[in-house]
């Protein structure tokens, strides 16, 4: 007799573990770990809503087995297993918005301990050096160019786990790290996305679904576990006060090459110690025929989102641009970008932000509007030099590709005779000024 009863109960114990991985929709992940010299795959292009993609609330996820960087495998069936939900986070060393988020997947970790588990699907690059699969050109961002995160998309499983080693020189993040397969199979199902995520309830069925990882005001993932463990934590907090904000445009106009991304920057202030919420609208705009543009401030949006609402932190500040994605035609347009807050209309402000890319003139070009630095001759043939004011002051010298190739620090005079002809991004910071310039060379 006890030899039946513990034969059932194992019995038992074993239908019920079946049931709940049978409850998963068949495995899209790997058999095996892939050597480091299997190719990667070349995805297509994702032009749509990250919201649209991947799986809904209220689907049930495929089960999938991918690795880290020790070869040790993840099995969402199995850590389902254990009566947890978990919450899965997509990103890449080369997407901006993943880095700057990832103090809030740290907070998530700490906030909530051993109640979920939280990991990281490393996929795509989303900003590379070469085409970004999200906006079928190269777009390497202001704030990649700016910190060097300059790294061409990998052609190997290998190079891409080595990108994710190198992560750890940008940011220290607190949850696992996993890495999607040579032809992605995790980013073709649970995206096409650079930065979504999902809370997994322990049936495998979706319960909470961001196309960009707690971008508020529409998602914030404290709320969504409060809301699931039924629990309050200090994180879920949403303010009724309006707030307010205040912008401070850094430059109006942009100059560049025909073919050229051109940024005109502004930041967004919040000047009080409640949560603001900011929505950004483009209001008039002339452009030239094959000219188009993007807003980048909490995440970098695309051409076809003329309006937009974010959320202003206390006392914070953000950083924005108007990206002019321009022809190979010399030209100039321009756009009228307004700015309001959602809770006090009388809170806001507009400007016409420019670009052109008609020939440079030489010294007296204003780049981004600061008349206090001037580079020339531009064009230059063997050297350029640097007007400043400043005593103390760093260059950074990207190629066309956005590639860090010098830099230099309180020199006056650089030497270009070596440069193949082209044109430059020279990125100036001091500590009273923080701006980039275009330079031709012949």
């Amino acid at each position: 007799m006890k030899k039946l009863i513990a034969f059932n109960f194992i019995l038992l114990v074993c239908i019920l573990n079946f049931k709940l991985k049978a409850q998963l929709l068949p495995s899209i992940g790997l058999v095996s770990l892939p050597s480091n010299t299997t190719p990667i795959c070349n995805p297509p292009y994702y032009l749509g809503s990250f919201y649209n993609s991947g799986f809904m609330i209220g689907d049930t996820v495929p089960d999938f087995k991918l690795y880290n960087l020790q070869g040790d495998s993840l099995i969402l069936s199995d850590e389902l297993s254990d009566g947890k939900p978990i919450l899965l986070i997509a990103g890449s060393l080369t997407c901006p918005v993943f880095r700057n988020k990832v103090q809030t997947i740290n907070q998530v970790v700490s906030t909530y301990g051993s109640a979920i588990k939280v990991f990281i699907i490393y996929t795509i690059e989303a900003h590379p050096t070469d085409t970004s699969v999200y906006f079928g050109t190269i777009n390497i961002t202001n704030q990649n160019n700016t910190e060097g995160v300059l790294f061409a998309s990998p052609t190997n499983y290998g190079e891409r786990k080595i990108l994710v080693d190198t992560m750890s020189n940008w940011v220290n993040v607190n949850a696992p790290i996993f890495i999607d397969g040579p032809c992605n199979p995790w980013w073709n199902n649970f995206g096409p996305a650079p930065n979504n995520s999902y809370l997994i309830d322990t049936n495998g069925v979706v319960v909470s679904k961001h196309g960009w990882f707690h971008k508020q005001p529409t998602d914030n993932i404290f709320c969504d576990i409060d809301n699931y463990l039924s629990v309050t934590s200090s994180s879920c907090n949403i303010s009724t006060s309006p707030g307010h904000f205040t912008v401070n445009v850094i430059n109006s106009t942009s100059f560049g090459s025909p073919g050229e991304t051109l940024y005109d920057f502004a930041q967004l202030i919040n000047t009080q110690s409640v949560t603001t919420t900011v929505e950004i609208r483009k209001l008039q705009w002339s452009l030239p025929a094959n000219w188009q543009t993007a807003f980048c401030a909490d995440i970098c949006y695309s051409a076809q989102d003329d309006s937009i609402s974010l959320v202003l932190n206390p006392y914070d500040t953000l950083l924005f641009s108007l990206d002019f994605f321009t022809s190979a035609t010399a030209d100039s347009g321009k756009v009228r970008v307004g700015f309001r807050n959602v809770n006090n209309f009388n809170n806001s402000y507009s400007y016409w932000l420019k670009a052109s890319t008609y020939p440079a003139t030489g010294v007296e070009d204003n780049f981004n509007g600061n008349s206090d630095v001037l580079f020339y001759p531009n064009p230059c043939e063997n050297y350029f030099n640097i007007n400043t004011p400043d005593k103390l002051f760093d260059i950074f010298i990207y190629n066309s590709v956005g590639q860090l190739i010098d830099k230099k620090e309180n020199t006056k005079r650089v030497d270009t005779s070596l440069w193949p002809s082209g044109y430059y991004i020279i990125h100036y910071r001091s500590n009273d000024l923080n701006f980039t310039k275009r330079l031709i060379h012949k």
